[in-house]
């Protein structure tokens, strides 16, 4: 009889493996915590991406050109 959490077998040990076996809840709950919070994650940085696009930087007339363009010389 096979177990839809045995790829877990190679890092859990065999009394872990037989208790996520027994109740898998807080398994799949972490797999959602860590999905939400790269979702959440990506949503943040898609905003900031966004919104930092409405306010460019003013460019120093004064300023020293660079190497490549980001290299201070």
């Amino acid at each position: 009889m096979g177990s839809s959490f045995d790829f877990l077998a190679p890092i859990l040990t065999p009394a872990a493996l037989r208790s996520v076996q027994a109740d898998g809840r807080p398994v799949i709950t972490l797999f959602l915590v860590i999905f939400g919070l790269s979702i959440f994650g990506t949503v943040i940085w898609y905003v900031h991406f966004v919104t930092s696009k409405m306010y460019p930087k003013k460019k120093d007339p004064n300023a020293k050109p660079k190497i490549l363009g980001f290299i201070s010389r």
